[in-house]
């Protein structure tokens, strides 16, 4: 995977741009190309190289946990014992508040939650700490847009379960298969992106793409006043490999790096280590990413019961 491949890659993860219909992945894939000053015939090409990689091959659609309420951390955690790895990602699996998993080499465990509150992620993170064992755990702020949506019609509801597993189905079959026009089904889809309610993700599969080294590399400031300088150096130095970030928490900063060999892995974490403001660093290579879009789902149900309660 080249430098071009990866800018496009992070555009496209970005921007949620392949779903839900053809037309906009070219118009995308046009936008994309005029900003990174490459012609639209060889930016369609590298496009369909990543999609020939399997690495965006599945898309689900994603419900704003704010719509609920909800706010989202990341948490970072080295379980003991390694060797019980595979069953604490069994029983984390089945919290309902745990909406994502990476797992990586090592002891290393990153773990997404959902939260309406201090109780309810205290609550999460007390079940995180008993079944990992971990000694420390660390969290980071997720920043997510407000939903604008004030309450989903029943229509809405239905257009997202049609989409949950495929968020690339075309709005013609989505119309056939819950009985509304394709007209309805395009105009409720981009009401509710443009409200912040739903989004179309990949879930990546980039541990298995040939000539991607995926690295994640977390680190934290040496005080409150280095954020903005050292987010700003990080990210002009990793500008040709990083594929996407996280910077909206206040003590740590996230990022998803291609790395070109395992011994650009140990170079990346000494330079970091090195640049002022930093006050840690630590990398960490991933060998499986799951997500569980379906929790959200399944929230939608509940919520119009309350609404009709109400």
């Amino acid at each position: 995977m080249d430098e071009l491949d990866v800018k496009i890659l992070r555009a496209l993860i970005s921007e949620s741009a392949v779903a839900p219909s053809n037309p906009k992945v070219k118009s995308t894939l046009r936008s994309i190309a005029a900003r990174l000053g490459a012609d639209d015939m060889t930016v369609n090409n590298h496009y369909k190289k990543i999609l020939e990689s399997g690495c965006m091959s599945v898309w689900s659609l994603l419900v704003n946990p704010t719509y609920f309420g909800y706010r989202a951390s990341d948490v970072m955690v080295d379980v003991q014992p390694e060797s019980a790895k595979p069953d604490m990602i069994r029983k984390l699996r089945l919290i309902h508040e745990i909406t994502g998993l990476v797992n990586f080499y090592g002891r290393g465990l990153k773990i997404i939650i959902i939260y309406n509150g201090d109780e309810s992620r205290s609550r999460t993170i007390e079940l995180i700490s008993r079944i990992t064992n971990a000694e420390k755990i660390t969290q980071s702020r997720m920043a997510l847009p407000r939903s604008e949506t004030e309450n989903l019609t029943e229509s809405d509801v239905r257009i997202i379960r049609a989409l949950s597993k495929d968020a690339r189905k075309p709005v013609v079959n989505v119309a056939k298969e819950i009985g509304l026009s394709a007209k309805t089904v395009r105009k409720r889809v981009d009401r509710l992106r443009m409200d912040n309610t739903i989004f179309p993700f990949p879930i990546l599969k980039i541990e298995s793409v040939i000539g991607l080294m995926p690295v994640y590399l977390t680190y934290t400031y040496s005080n409150s006043g280095a954020k903005a300088s050292v987010d700003h150096a990080i990210l002009s130095q990793f500008n040709t490999n990083y594929l996407m970030g996280s910077f909206a928490d206040l003590e740590y900063g996230t990022l998803l790096l291609n790395a070109s060999t395992t011994g650009d892995v140990q170079k990346i974490l000494e330079w970091t280590k090195s640049q002022l403001g930093v006050a840690s660093a630590r990398i960490d290579i991933p060998t499986a990413t799951f997500m569980f879009p379906d929790k959200l789902i399944e929230m939608l149900g509940l919520r119009r019961e309350n609404v009709a309660v109400q």
